[in-house]
């Protein structure tokens, strides 16, 4: 109650205010405007092309569609090499890309946004993080003093989005891949594979190693067929001290997984950093 102290009592529509604003901040985690990327199909036949949507939005998998001229990295990596996604086009309230692969197999796909930077205090970078779907990364760097003692800081954050497909019968996996990205998920078990009533058990890595106490959210679809369902609320986990964090999928069908990142930016300076979000997207299958 003591930030309020000093509203006078003959303004009572301003505590309201200041209630209602509170009450936003408090929110703005589970609004974040998240990226994502998810494939028309998980499993596609031999010889196909794989079709795939990126979209924004806080209602996954519903959104907007991802404008062409934000891509700065497009790729699907198999087991015998990667390449870059070039047939790109927005349409039908998405961003759609098309790629056909040569062999059948595991792929795994990311995407990612052109960086964004900022000059700022640290409080309003954890204010970023805490808006941006990063509460948990924010209480992370709190709790390791990684701002202490800094006036100002440069951060440059950007998003990314990967998934897994498979393409014909059989051929090599590719769910333990690596993007070399500076946050990804790399699943411990096959994510093709999963069904209600599973596990999904993923290492967290951050600038290619696994991070103690990373913390994914997860949840699976909303309910596009009811608009006045109520939204899907997130579950928060963190990585164990081996960085790996254990999901339990209690829901079939498709599951958005989001986390954030902060670390020191590659020959910046000392108050400068690089802020990673990133999404994968999985399928669940109903129980054996």
């Amino acid at each position: 109650m003591r930030a309020f102290r000093w509203l006078p009592s003959r303004r009572p529509q301003l505590l309201a205010l200041a209630l209602l604003v509170g009450s936003l901040t408090a929110v703005g985690s589970a609004l974040a405007h998240d990226f994502w990327i998810i494939p028309d199909l998980f499993t596609f036949a031999a010889d196909s092309t794989v079709h795939l949507s990126a979209r924004a939005g806080t209602k996954f998998p519903e959104g907007t569609a991802v404008q062409l001229a934000r891509v700065a990295d497009a790729r699907i990596i198999g087991a015998k090499g990667e390449t870059k996604i070039t047939d790109m086009a927005v349409g039908n309230g998405a961003l759609r890309l098309h790629q056909r692969p040569k062999d059948a197999g595991q792929y795994l796909i990311v995407v990612g946004l052109t960086p964004s930077t900022t000059r700022s205090t640290p409080s309003g970078l954890l204010r970023f993080l805490r808006a941006e779907g990063g509460v948990a990364e924010a209480e992370r760097i709190e709790a390791a003093h990684t701002l202490a003692g800094q006036d100002s800081v440069v951060f440059h954050a950007a998003s990314f989005a990967s998934t897994v497909v498979q393409v014909g019968r059989g051929g090599p996996t590719a769910f333990k891949l690596s993007a070399r990205g500076p946050l990804e998920f790399a699943p411990v078990n096959d994510p093709l594979h999963l069904h209600v009533g599973d596990t999904l058990r993923i290492t967290m890595l951050g600038s290619g190693k696994p991070v103690a106490g990373l913390a994914i959210e997860a949840k699976p679809a909303s309910d596009t067929t009811n608009s006045t369902a109520a939204p899907t609320p997130w579950l928060t986990l963190k990585a164990d001290a081996k960085g790996i964090v254990r999901l339990p999928l209690a829901t079939a069908g498709a599951w958005i997984l989001r986390s954030a990142f902060v670390s020191a930016h590659t020959g910046g300076a000392s108050n400068e950093y690089d802020i990673a979000r990133a999404t994968y997207v999985v399928s669940v299958a109903t129980k054996h």
